[in-house]
């Protein structure tokens, strides 16, 4: 068990590097469900999250020291979650940024890599939900593999696009 606790300090400490490495940006809507970190209110502050993820820690390691079995179940599926929504708001934090920049036009090249990362990181989450130890929640699979196969399709008809410009040029350079 203790073991157990080590590593969930482990991964706390390294979500809390990750939140001081991220710029600051401002929020208008909530980012995560209000039961999961118990506030209404909008909090733009990352650390905000941090601590409630701390504060469920150490619920935990209290009632894993007075071994109430079912408060000690419960607040591992919450300090799972709160672990689990943070990471992915910090791994698509970036994404968010670049929204804000002004567009510049991509190359086909270039949209199929985007797509390509998006379709890596949507199996990677389908694999997480298929191996976490809760409930395996199918209504989550399907919509990821629904989200999964419009990604493939859109991939496919990007090189599709890619091979009619390829086609297009050799066309081009033999007319010259």
């Amino acid at each position: 068990m203790a073991n157990l606790l080590t590593t969930l300090q482990n991964q706390i400490d390294k979500l809390e590097q990750q939140i001081n490495l991220t710029n600051e940006q401002q929020f208008h809507e909530p980012y995560f469900d209000e039961q999961l970190f118990q506030t209404t209110k909008i909090v733009t502050d990352k650390t905000f999250y941090l601590e409630k993820i701390k504060q469920t820690y150490q619920a935990l390691v209290a009632n894993i020291e007075s071994e109430k079995i079912e408060q000690m179940t419960f607040l591992s599926e919450t300090l799972v979650n709160q672990m689990a929504a943070l990471t992915r708001e910090l791994a698509t934090h970036n994404l968010r940024q670049k929204k804000s920049q002004p567009i510049i036009e991509e190359t086909l090249a270039q949209k199929h890599m985007r797509h390509l990362d998006y379709l890596r990181r949507l199996q990677e989450m389908k694999y997480e939900l298929e191996l976490s130890p809760e409930i395996i929640n199918q209504s989550k699979i399907a919509t990821l593999d629904n989200r999964i196969y419009r990604c493939e399709q859109a991939i496919k008809k990007i090189e599709f696009d890619m091979e009619c410009d390829i086609d297009g040029f050799h066309k081009n350079t033999e007319l010259d």
